[in-house]
């Protein structure tokens, strides 16, 4: 059995706060409440041992109640379902009005703890998993929450084409989910098709959200209404100027929220953005490739150092170059790997600001480490010995004398400046890569017809573990597959490792992954990228990273003054 407790959030801080920031303990909270340490492994169901009672800290770093946090954001919600949305600025809002049955540990993020469910037990044979809800929960227009929303959501989301619905990110997370059963008042069953080693993690990201049934019933989607369970609720939405929280009084965990309330400002201009920044018009940047520049990190440090802090997060975010596998020479293993070889990655991260590092095809902290890569064929330096070996690739697969091709990229930075760096890569070993930009939509719709050659583009992982990547990106089918890339021997082993509990037997496989992907060339990844936000220092109670998703919470936020 894996169980946890609402987290303790006011008068005392628990041992594991990093920079005064953390959560306190529950003015109605028994001391037994507060939060276990939970073990995440599966493998053989256990019982979470409590954490130590919390050690009191002087006023001065206890968290307090009140304030409106202010923050910026690059552009509107078109829309308030969490279960149909898929950009970072979601996550940053509509992840404080949804909540999940579980959800990761805003300060030690690998962590999974409680959210909506009060406990959880994983069958030993790791295909069930059983959850508790907590009682007296309610949604925002005051109708109880039943453990039929649960159930309906978890379907909306794990089968969007029978809901008539689009479910770009939660889809992919319910990969391994088969059923959902109903037990009683207060608890659900989830049956799995196997034994899956990154299911509850899944569960934990956010994007699971649960919406309630009778407006799903009534409208369709939540596009035009906000209604969760969550610390906040929508008070107001301006097209173009701003989204407003506000301070959900009656939510089931009296301790929280801290702040009264969440103002996101529209900004689409990054130098705008940043100049609210400075002058405290927000006291919170953006995320992501949109927080802060190099430039603007240098200068909240030098000029800013006693107003503000720059916080620099892994992103779980890569710059890539994908192939088209139904177009020639990109169906050339010999073709691809030439590049693989001929590419500089130092190249590629000297153009994004010295802000990233080469890495394998999965997120840290798994696959091949930056140090082993550097000494492999590809990443070693100098590079004469591999552009020599990718010279005589491209003349035995027929191209002695180079190609021309296209290569797409979004209308954004920094996506430019790697399309030029790619191409000047590309043009080392002959091949006359023709740029030609694209926004978002354009892009999204010639890479779902296969209407390209090559496409550079960044892609953002959901969670660190390797599934996500495997299923959407390598796996024949995968939602973000676009080249077209199958392989039946990759195919097995992606399925044989995310069934895969131990620990240690997963890493071989994940190992023989990479070693085939390393022969095969799926996909270039040009670096794995790394992200700097600023925030003013009374914001506490919050640590970025990584990624842009799983920090996105903020009940337990509070401003120093």
């Amino acid at each position: 059995m894996q169980t946890g407790k609402l987290f303790a959030v006011a008068t005392t801080v628990l041992g594991l706060l990093a920079a005064s920031c953390g959560l306190g303990a529950s003015p109605t909270a028994k001391p037994a409440e507060v939060a276990p340490k939970l073990e995440t492994r599966v493998a053989k169901p256990t019982t979470a041992p409590a954490a130590p009672s919390p050690t009191a800290k002087p006023a001065a770093d206890q968290p307090r109640y009140g304030g409106i946090l202010t923050r910026a954001m690059d552009a509107d919600l078109d829309h308030f379902d969490l279960q149909q949305a898929q950009a970072a600025n979601f996550s940053q809002i509509l992840f404080n009005v949804y909540q999940g049955l579980v959800r990761l540990h805003p300060i030690e993020h690998q962590k999974i703890v409680p959210e909506l469910a009060e406990k959880w037990e994983i069958s030993p044979d790791g295909k069930t998993y059983t959850f508790k809800f907590y009682k007296d929960i309610r949604w925002h227009d005051g109708k109880p929450f039943t453990v039929e929303d649960v159930k309906y959501s978890l379907q909306r989301i794990h089968r969007p084409r029978e809901f008539k619905t689009v479910s770009p990110r939660g889809e992919a997370l319910l990969t391994a989910m088969d059923s959902v059963e109903t037990i009683g008042e207060d608890t659900i069953r989830l049956n799995t098709l196997y034994p899956s080693a990154s299911f509850l993690l899944n569960l934990a990201t956010g994007w699971i959200g649960i919406g309630p049934k009778h407006i799903l019933l009534a409208k369709g989607d939540m596009r035009r209404d906000a209604i969760g369970t969550g610390p906040f609720k929508l008070k107001e939405s301006n097209a173009g100027v701003s989204v407003e929280l506000t301070k959900n009084a009656n939510h089931f965990d009296k301790g929280v929220p801290h702040l009264d309330g969440i103002k996101f400002y529209v900004v689409r201009d990054g130098g705008t953005r940043f100049s609210a920044f400075r002058t405290g018009q927000v006291r919170m940047t953006f995320i992501g490739s949109k927080g802060l520049s190099d430039t603007e990190a240098e200068i909240v440090k030098r000029e800013m150092v006693d107003q503000a802090v720059v916080y620099d997060h892994d992103s779980q975010a890569r710059f890539t170059l994908a192939f088209n596998f139904q177009r020639s020479p990109w169906n050339d293993v010999r073709v691809r790997k030439a590049v693989d070889l001929a590419f500089d990655h130092q190249a590629a991260i000297k153009v994004g600001g010295n802000r990233g590092h080469i890495g394998s095809i999965y997120p840290q902290p798994w696959g091949m480490k930056p140090d082993e890569l550097a000494k492999l064929p590809g990443y070693r330096s100098p590079k004469d010995a591999d552009i020599a070996e990718a010279r005589r690739l491209m003349a035995e697969a027929g191209f002695a004398g180079g190609l021309k091709t296209t290569l797409l990229f979004r209308a954004a930075e920094p996506n430019v400046r790697q399309a030029e760096v790619t191409r000047d890569q590309l043009a080392k070993i002959g091949i006359n890569a023709e740029l030609v930009v694209l926004q978002q939509a354009a892009l999204e719709d010639r890479m779902a017809r296969r209407a390209f050659d090559l496409v550079c583009i960044n892609w953002t992982a959901n969670t660190s573990d390797p599934d996500e990547t495997l299923y959407t990106y390598y796996a024949s089918g995968g939602s973000r597959n676009y080249g077209g890339f199958s392989d039946k021997m990759m195919d097995e082993l992606i399925d044989k490792q995310a069934r895969t509990l131990d620990k240690k037997e997963r890493e071989v496989l994940l190992a023989q992954i990479e070693r085939r992907s390393t022969d095969l060339v799926p996909m270039l990844i040009l670096f794995w990228d790394l992200y700097q936000m600023g925030a003013w220092k009374e914001v506490k109670g919050f640590k970025p990273g990584p990624g842009v998703h799983p920090w996105g919470k903020f009940d337990r936020v509070w401003l120093a003054k």
